[in-house]
């Protein structure tokens, strides 16, 4: 199709979307109770009613919304409690023949991930400081569905990453890529890059700030492709950094734009950022106080600049006024509008089916509809 639009290989642009799981958001007692519901049924399908003394209300359809719903004089605490005491009698008494069903496996996932033991023993719901992994079941309808925060969003499904070939007569999608929402743009590249073959003719690749990789430009380069990104991050950079007199060695903080010195400054290795601590008197009535970010203390203003973010910015206030800069951004916006008319017209949040494999075939005839609109 791209020979027959006569468009040129050379010049190609990305981008990547999230999609989300045609799923609805569930609470932790939610979950805990459609797992186990989901196997009680099962069981008590297959006349296995030995095993449900006591758990027979789960089979009931009308049980759900009062447990989850109604019985409001009940805490919701102890609500949640009482599931995972059924969910971790019942387990064991079904290992043996249920071992290898899929209600079975979710339950057991379910719990492993929203529960933990505590010094008793006993097995009670994680607190906030337990921390969740974002590949956490968040619904057994999708058990493939991931969580992910971006632009302040949260995101239950997966997500696509899309190459567009353009040039002067047209553009058209010529390769996608389909996997979990937790999967970032850099990885993406990185296999588009590892798959790419070795050509005598210069591509350009043109993406945003978030593809941005010294380590996968210098990979594109030994495959003649060049790697070109905006600097679009997503978030305006914070130009009152650069305005920082730092060290020599660059890992502390000399003086802050209105001439003060810190307390005390100190590199932080793990995070590549330094922790600067000035009096609070300083920074309390600074007309910098926003746009630098600083955090008010008892006696001290505390800022942490990110190194990263720093030459970040430094890289965009240099290349601003860089007329080639504003071309390749020019280019790339205009693959902005392939995940808009995905979600408009052809509506990927709300695929009739469900999980990873299902989705990616569904979202296939998605984009091979697409390339058929535009060639026509």
């Amino acid at each position: 199709m791209r020979k027959y639009m006569e468009l040129s290989p050379s010049i190609k642009r990305m981008d990547s979307m999230m999609i989300e799981s045609n799923i609805r958001k569930m609470g932790r007692l939610e979950l805990l109770y459609t797992c186990i519901s989901n196997l009680v049924k099962e069981l008590h399908r297959d006349g296995k009613v030995e095993l449900l003394e006591g758990l027979e209300h789960y089979a009931d359809p009308n049980d759900r919304n009062r447990v989850i719903y109604h019985d409001q004089d009940i805490p919701q605490a102890e609500r949640l409690q009482k599931v995972i005491d059924d969910a971790a009698s019942l387990l064991p008494k079904c290992a043996e023949d249920y071992a290898d069903s899929e209600d079975y496996q979710l339950l057991e996932r379910a719990i492993q991930e929203q529960t933990k033991k505590d010094d008793d023993g006993h097995i009670v719901p994680k607190g906030k400081g337990d921390g969740m992994d974002s590949s956490s079941l968040q619904n057994p309808a999708d058990p493939d569905a991931t969580y992910r925060m971006k632009a302040g969003k949260a995101h239950r499904g997966y997500s696509a990453n899309i190459t567009e070939t353009v040039d002067a007569n047209g553009s058209l999608v010529t390769d996608y890529q389909y996997d979990s929402n937790t999967r970032s743009d850099v990885d993406y590249l990185r296999e588009t890059i590892e798959n790419a073959e070795p050509s005598e003719e210069t591509t350009a690749l043109i993406a945003d700030g978030a593809y941005a990789s010294e380590e996968l430009a210098a990979q594109a380069a030994e495959k003649n492709i060049g790697l070109l990104t905006t600097g679009l991050r997503g978030r305006k950079p914070r130009e009152i950094l650069t305005l920082f007199k730092l060290s020599e060695d660059g890992q502390t903080v000399a003086e802050c734009p209105e001439g003060h010195a810190p307390r005390s400054s100190s590199y932080i290795r793990q995070t590549n950022s330094i922790r600067a601590a000035f009096p609070r008197c300083c920074c309390e009535n600074c007309p910098h106080r926003k746009e630098c970010n600083v955090k008010i203390k008892t006696r001290t203003a505390v800022l942490i600049i990110s190194l990263g973010a720093l030459a970040h910015t430094e890289e965009a206030i240099r290349r601003k006024d860089d007329e080639t800069v504003k071309l390749i951004g020019r280019i790339r916006n205009g693959v902005e509008t392939v995940p808009s008319v995905l979600r408009r017209k052809y509506r990927v949040d709300s695929m009739p089916v469900r999980g990873r494999l299902k989705t990616k075939v569904f979202f296939s005839l998605k984009m091979f509809a697409l390339k058929e609109t535009l060639n026509n």
